[in-house]
């Protein structure tokens, strides 16, 4: 994180990962490891962007072994499921200003096709999102709406989806 004298100024990452294993568990860490964040203490976050913030989508999160076990700050939307046959989706979606100020919206879908689960998770987004900003009295305009998807079908073994917004990593020393 980078310090501006007047506020925050922050990077925040979107990246996304697919993974499968022997348990629901284990796809979970295979989709963090493709993410790039699977040596880490995941702290979920809610849904607000800081003012001064730029949301830059990442195929890969850059760690360093310096931080293993380190704390990172995400947004996260996940989906664990065994159910072959099936189609699974993670997404984010978010909606920011010129002052970088916006918000986050997560959500995951399970379903019998790519299309319908992919059709149904966007509209889930758009529809948060405008709730989100109804709530707050910002102006809504769909063109400014931004989505990151992990969809996948689950193939002979227990599958995960996540999309992630990263925030920050932290060591634990004081």
């Amino acid at each position: 994180m980078q310090t501006s004298v007047r506020g925050v100024y922050m990077n925040i990452y979107v990246v996304a990962g697919k993974g499968s294993g022997k348990t629901t568990l284990s796809a979970f860490d295979s989709a963090l490891k493709k993410a790039g964040v699977y040596n880490y203490n995941l702290i979920t976050l809610s849904s607000i962007i800081p003012v001064g913030s730029k949301v830059i989508r990442k195929a890969h999160y850059v760690n360093t072994p310096e931080e293993y076990g380190h704390k990172l700050y995400v947004i996260k939307a996940e989906l664990r499921s065994q159910e072959v046959g099936k189609f699974i989706a993670a997404g984010l979606g978010w909606y920011q200003f010129d002052d970088g100020r916006g918000i986050f919206v997560e959500h995951e879908i399970i379903g019998e096709t790519k299309v319908a689960v992919e059709s149904e998770i966007n509209l889930r987004i758009l529809n948060s999102l405008k709730d989100l900003c109804s709530f707050r009295h910002y102006r809504f305009e769909p063109k400014l709406v931004n989505t990151a998807l992990s969809i996948t079908q689950i193939k002979n073994s227990p599958t995960c989806v996540l999309v992630l917004a990263v925030y920050q990593s932290e060591s634990w020393e004081k």
